[in-house]
């Protein structure tokens, strides 16, 4: 193979009229991007990584002005945009500038379809080429200028190998009969939306450990995990820059009155109880004053009705997947996601004439379970 030519770097409108005009003329393009969410609360785009195959283009998007003509391109459907595990590129590229990615390729579901045992970028690329990957710079601060040669080089190898990945990857889900399971996930990756959502008390829940507290607990930790977002939001830094969750946990087991009960409580270092140790025992204190009827309650799971049926049904899903994952040489999680097992548990016998509302039973794996769907489902 022949030696890659250096990256090139694109912070111009005039140099990113060049890079197009280039990359207009190839098949297919590989992308990726870098973004700054390990950094700050307000994330962003800040690298596009585009390769035809022979150069990559680092595009810095924080310094372009006008990127109309890379939407020109990711737009044209006669070229294949190929990413590895898309779905957060994806997002980036449409919330940041707008841009549409179809037809897309993820060189990842294609792995995972495939059974591969490492979707990873590096072990795939390990798997087929014998490339190695430096994966140092992943938590870097993508947002800073200048780049240093070795994220250059980072980012250009990301994308570099992406092509031809893409080319073996295709000859063998063509071999297993698989190619058009792949395209129905692309195509979901590609149109998926994600809509803006504001910040929301209630998602405390989500956090490990939050169920298991008593009431009056629970009501502390809500009021901690707004505190703490209200600080990161000020910071524009990731809520778990002000103070981990398993943090906001062991305070809200322990309530803490005063400033010396904090000592001793893990993650509560002494440079977190300068910035925020007055502003976490005035958030406990508003969960103990909480009136009783304001006590905050775990949500209803939705859609997952725990009757003896239901319960009945998901083992016998379970079971089959099992079965035909092994025989398909799958993941169970690939071939049907609990989600969409816990769906079809929960609506019966009808389930498959309501596909549609159905998470992640896409027609492939419809046209699996449907000769066993009257004994599962029944």
């Amino acid at each position: 193979m022949s030696t890659p030519t250096e990256p090139i770097w694109v912070d111009t409108d005039a140099e990113l009229a060049d890079a197009t005009a280039v990359l207009g003329r190839a098949k297919a393009l590989a992308v990726d991007t870098e973004a700054d969410s390990f950094y700050h609360y307000f994330h962003k785009c800040c690298l596009v990584q585009i390769s035809d195959g022979h150069t990559a283009y680092l595009l810095d998007s924080l310094a372009l002005h006008s990127p109309d003509g890379l939407g020109a391109l990711f737009a044209n459907t006669a070229m294949t945009k190929v990413l590895h595990a898309a779905e957060q590129d994806v997002l980036y590229l449409r919330r940041d500038f707008g841009f549409e990615l179809t037809p897309l390729f993820d060189t990842m579901i294609a792995a995972q379809l495939l059974g591969k045992k490492s979707v990873g970028l590096a072990g795939l690329l390990n798997e087929y080429f014998e490339v190695a990957l430096d994966k140092g710079c992943q938590r870097d601060d993508w947002s800073r200028r200048p780049l240093t040669t070795r994220q250059m080089a980072y980012a250009a190898e990301d994308v570099r190998h992406l092509i031809r990945l893409q080319h073996a990857l295709e000859t063998d889900l063509v071999a297993r009969g698989r190619l058009e399971w792949a395209r129905e996930e692309f195509e979901y990756i590609a149109l998926r939306s994600w809509p803006a959502r504001d910040f929301d008390a209630e998602e405390f829940w989500g956090i490990k450990g939050a169920r298991d507290l008593e009431p009056r607990g629970a009501a502390a930790l809500r009021e901690l995990y707004v505190m703490r977002d209200g600080r990161a939001r000020a910071a524009d830094v990731p809520p778990f820059r002000i103070v981990s969750d398993e943090t906001l946990v062991t305070l809200a087991r322990r309530l803490p009155r005063e400033a010396a009960e904090l000592d001793g409580i893990k993650g509560f270092t002494p440079l977190v109880r300068r910035r925020i140790g007055p502003l976490v025992l005035e958030a406990v204190a508003r969960g103990l004053a909480l009136p009783e009827e304001q006590l905050p309650r775990p949500p209803r799971g939705v859609g997952r009705r725990r009757t003896a049926a239901f319960r009945t049904r998901v083992e016998r899903l379970r079971a089959w997947r099992r079965e035909r994952a092994a025989d398909l040489a799958i993941d169970p999680g690939v071939l049907f996601p609990q989600s969409t097992l816990e769906a079809l548990a929960d609506r019966g016998p009808v389930a498959l004439q309501e596909a549609g509302a159905i998470p992640g039973l896409r027609r492939w794996r419809r046209d699996i379970i449907l000769p066993d769907a009257g004994r599962l489902l029944g």
